[in-house]
């Protein structure tokens, strides 16, 4: 099995992971939806059983994803299967069950952190986390202290086993990893958006925990130009931190690239989902990717991409040379 350890922990998990975002179903933010559109809690369980039985122990989830909805459904899918699995969650964004809206607003007071984890406990039904995470990318500097000193005292009562943050701060990461004795960093990071937090991770020895390793789905091949997502996905929402679709259409130049390097990345038998993973962990040692998941069939997919294991390193400066070219190209049209 193609493993990776979670930084400096003893904590093992499979080298892909399942993003429980999309069977959160359907939740706002600040009014817009963030979610993927309406979800069957069945076919979720389906699809976390599926990832199990193909190898895949780790699950990342959130206590905003369908405002704890997400949450629920991994602790049902695990009932009596806990010991199986890697929970990892996260923290900080204030929200309203009711209402399923999350607010822009932040709490990573130390009061806020223990009941969060409390509540996050309960929903999974379990009496320890794995990995707990802060979620709101950008936190005040001067909170960085009193939210590692709170994650300290969470893992002295044994609610959590490690932790880490999710955040494209690299300048903030090195402060947070040298001060802290954190297990990862979560991040976005894709075969046509590179991230300098890898480097981050490698340095201190953490674990690169890649959100979007499909750049939200456009690089399964499923999308064209003429593609145009529903407003109740969150890709068509009008999110403007959505990078790789613009007002539910996927962006014509990663199109673009996705068709220029898809005969790499579907070399050896690979699907391009598959060859999308492959190249993470072709990126670095310490990277996990954590494709959102929702039907059994995705799950399979995922694991399966495992048994090809990372790029090889001719196939990983192929894609370099070819992407950059692309750019060269697009600067001479520009």
């Amino acid at each position: 099995m193609f493993t990776r350890r979670l930084g400096h922990t003893d904590i093992e998990v499979s080298g892909v992971g399942f993003g429980c975002w999309p069977i959160g179903g359907p939740f706002f933010l600040d009014g817009y939806p963030d979610g993927w559109g309406d979800v069957d809690d069945n076919e979720s369980i389906r699809a976390i059983e599926r990832a199990l039985a193909n190898g895949v122990n780790f699950f990342d989830t959130a206590d905003v994803y369908g405002t704890g909805h997400s949450e629920e459904i991994l602790g049902r899918a695990l009932k009596g299967r806990r010991h199986e699995a890697v929970i990892a969650t996260k923290f900080g964004f204030t929200y309203d069950e009711t209402s399923r809206n999350v607010y822009t607003k932040i709490d990573v007071s130390p009061n806020y952190i223990n009941e969060a984890c409390e509540r996050s406990l309960r929903r999974l039904g379990t009496d320890y986390i794995d990995l707990y995470q802060i979620h709101p990318g950008v936190v005040p500097r001067e909170r960085l202290d009193s939210m590692i000193y709170s994650l300290e005292q969470l893992r002295k009562k044994g609610w959590i086993r490690a932790y880490g943050w999710s955040t494209e701060d690299a300048e903030a990461a090195e402060l947070f990893a040298k001060r802290s004795f954190a297990a990862a960093f979560q991040h976005p990071l894709n075969v046509v958006s590179d991230s300098p937090m890898v480097e981050v991770c490698e340095r201190h020895g953490l674990a690169s925990i890649n959100n979007a390793p499909l750049a939200m789905g456009l690089l399964s091949g499923k999308f064209n130009r003429s593609s145009q997502l529903a407003s109740d996905d969150v890709r068509g929402s009008g999110q403007s931190w959505v990078r790789w679709f613009k007002d539910g259409k996927p962006v014509p130049e990663y199109l673009d690239a996705l068709d220029a390097i898809r005969d790499v990345l579907t070399s050896d038998g690979r699907t391009l989902v598959q060859g999308a993973l492959a190249w993470i962990w072709g990126r670095s040692a310490n990277t996990i990717p954590i494709p959102g998941i929702k039907t059994a069939a995705q799950a399979e997919e995922a694991a399966k991409a495992m048994a090809f294991g990372p790029l090889t390193p001719e196939q990983m400066a192929e894609i370099d040379g070819i992407l950059r070219n692309l750019e060269v190209q697009a600067g001479r049209a520009g």
